[in-house]
């Protein structure tokens, strides 16, 4: 008798492959941010980080949530989160985000604080070099069009709704 087997896991073929109505860009970014916590390039993360990796990528669930998540995508208590279904849960917590929330979520990835907003020095970096290139010009008039307070902090929010009026 092999006593290695795992009866708690179903086989491949028992398992259901959920669909997702992410955008590839959206898909890239959950599959890199999935990568890192899929250290062992397996396909899944264990259930327990998924708390962990929603936070990664600026969601934060309360835990009832979090606990109907665990139900849905590991019912027989694998503590198995595989890609597919992450991509899936993802992509219905995406299903009515609007442009502007989405931006909003990648700002709050780098607001390490929870407070709301990001220091002037790390929204010029960001602006600097991720997304698309950016001269020191442009990155400039976007700092003068954020209108951060007196200590330098920038409220996203409020620079991604001034921004969505344009």
């Amino acid at each position: 008798m092999d006593m290695d087997y795992d009866f708690a896991t179903p086989p491949p073929e028992e398992r259901i492959i959920r669909e997702h109505t992410l955008t590839a860009e959206q898909e890239q970014d959950l599959k890199e941010a999935f990568s890192l916590f899929d250290t062992n390039n397996q396909g899944y993360i264990p259930m327990k980080q998924l708390k962990d990796i929603m936070h990664a990528v600026a969601h934060n669930p309360p835990e009832h949530e979090l606990q109907e998540y665990y139900n849905e995508y590991d019912p027989n208590n694998s503590d198995e989160l595989y890609l597919s279904d992450f991509l899936h849960l993802m992509s219905v917590r995406y299903k009515d985000m609007t442009p502007e929330d989405e931006v909003i979520l990648a700002f709050r990835v780098f607001d390490r604080d929870d407070n709301g907003y990001i220091h002037e020095t790390e929204f010029r970096n960001i602006m600097s070099t991720m997304g698309d290139d950016m001269d020191e010009d442009d990155v400039d008039q976007i700092l003068l069009d954020a209108n951060s307070n007196t200590e330098g902090n920038i409220i996203y929010r409020d620079f991604v709704a001034m921004m969505s009026e344009r």
